[in-house]
């Protein structure tokens, strides 16, 4: 059988110049084969990985020259500054390490100012990109160190500073300069120029274990974590020590004020409605905000009813029982929904019914099944009566596009807690 003929690429890439000019400059060149298998199918990352490295250092190179040339007359006479000499400066980037032109220019000779400078040092005063720095500290706050740095040298061109212990660095600086931004708003509140209409919060809380304790030390701590959420800024999260961190109920109010919280601004608390979340929205947020019990957390206590059902006993009728339950506690979960506590109470009193000639059909079964479901319906109950006044108005904020849960709050329970425990996690 004769072979068949490779197929060659070759890629190159075209760019304007300032003066009009264009150049042009070859990436690389690709062969392939037949498709014998999936995987002789289309660019591999191994071959993707040069290619991107390539056009990313022709980007760079033509960017800094640009700006070079752009600060290069004297900012006070506007006059041409000479050229001292050039250096050489690493940047890591997602798409590979560079080594870029650094020129210096001379102080000015004709208005007498006489500082040295370096477009390219003030430009990148770290020797690492924004996109890799957020990428690297993203994934090191959710993985451990050596994990986010392997998992970055898998995917990424050759670049330098992915190793563990300059991940675990950079992420722990990023840390502790958000931790200054939220000090100095604590030290010198600001006024909000333009504060936001409305604002929701959502928080949750999570016990951490500490991961070295001394005899009298405490053996955990709780972590508050939530979600700040405004139409006109979006959302920032936060985390704070609640019991140790002297400054945690400063901090939140902090950051709240960064996402523009003001004097009328209407905020909105979700919580799962636990006695302490109740306590921290009553003294932490002020006033001049409403709390509502995030209906997540309503609907995982429905849910958990819902299964018990398949578990009763069962006979030649237990389809239809088991259909006119779910019923019942639908009925019961829409009346919530609709109407708030009262309501809700007669559905659950549906249910009761039902279970009880359900009960009634079986006498010889065993009721710890009953009892597990009407001990569940009596912890909803109270559940729900506890939080009251914060049980309400779902379906209409629902129509009107408002949020009604902290389900994203979950997520960002997890990163932030990762996020703070980053001191004590190993390598």
């Amino acid at each position: 059988m004769e072979e068949e003929a490779k197929l060659e690429f070759t890629i190159t890439v075209n760019w304007r110049r300032k003066d009009g000019s264009i150049a042009t400059a070859q990436l690389g060149t690709l062969d392939r084969g037949g498709c014998r298998s999936s995987e002789d199918v289309g660019l591999q990352l191994a071959d993707a990985k040069p290619i991107l490295g390539r056009l990313q250092e022709i980007v760079v190179s033509e960017q800094l020259q640009r700006h070079c040339e752009a600060v290069r007359p004297c900012p006070s006479c506007h006059r041409r500054r000479h050229l001292k000499d050039y250096r050489r400066r690493r940047y890591d980037t997602v798409f590979g390490r560079l080594v870029v032109d650094a020129p210096r220019f001379d102080g000015c000779r004709h208005c007498g100012e006489g500082r040295i400078t370096s477009p390219v040092s003030e430009l990148l005063p770290e020797p690492v990109s924004p996109e890799l720095l957020h990428l690297q500290v993203k994934l090191a706050a959710q993985l451990p160190y050596r994990q986010a740095a392997a998992l970055l040298e898998e995917l990424l061109p050759e670049t330098g500073g992915l190793n563990y212990a300059t991940t675990r660095n950079r992420t722990l600086a990023v840390g502790k300069r958000i931790e200054e931004e939220i000090r100095e708003e604590i030290d010198h509140p600001r006024v909000v120029p333009e504060p936001a209409e409305r604002m929701v919060v959502g928080i949750d809380g999570a016990f951490v274990k500490a991961g070295h304790t001394r005899p009298g030390q405490r053996h955990q701590f709780e972590i508050l974590t939530g979600r700040v959420e405004t139409s006109q800024r979006g959302g920032e999260a936060f985390a704070v020590v609640r019991d140790l961190d002297p400054y945690a109920k400063r901090r939140v109010q902090a950051i709240l004020r960064r996402c523009g919280r003001g004097q009328d601004t209407d905020v909105r608390i979700l919580s799962d409605g636990e006695d302490g979340l109740r306590g921290v929205v009553g003294t932490w947020f002020g006033k001049k905000c409403e709390h509502r019990l995030d209906w997540f957390h309503v609907a995982r206590r429905i849910a958990r009813i819902e299964k018990e059902f398949l578990y009763l006993p069962y006979g030649d009728d237990f389809q239809e029982r088991l259909a006119a339950h779910w019923a019942n506690l639908n009925s019961m979960k829409w009346m919530l929904w609709n109407d708030g506590v009262d309501m809700a109470e007669f559905g659950m009193t549906r249910v009761r019914i039902g279970l009880f000639q359900h009960a009634l059909a079986h006498p010889e079964a065993n009721s710890e099944r009953f009892e597990s479901i009407e001990a569940k319906l009596d912890e909803l109950r109270s559940y729900l009566y506890a939080n009251r006044e914060s049980v309400r108005g779902y379906a209409e904020a629902y129509r009107n596009g408002e949020r009604i849960s902290t389900a994203h709050v979950e997520s960002t329970v997890n990163q932030l807690i990762n996020w703070r425990m980053c001191l004590q996690k190993p390598g």
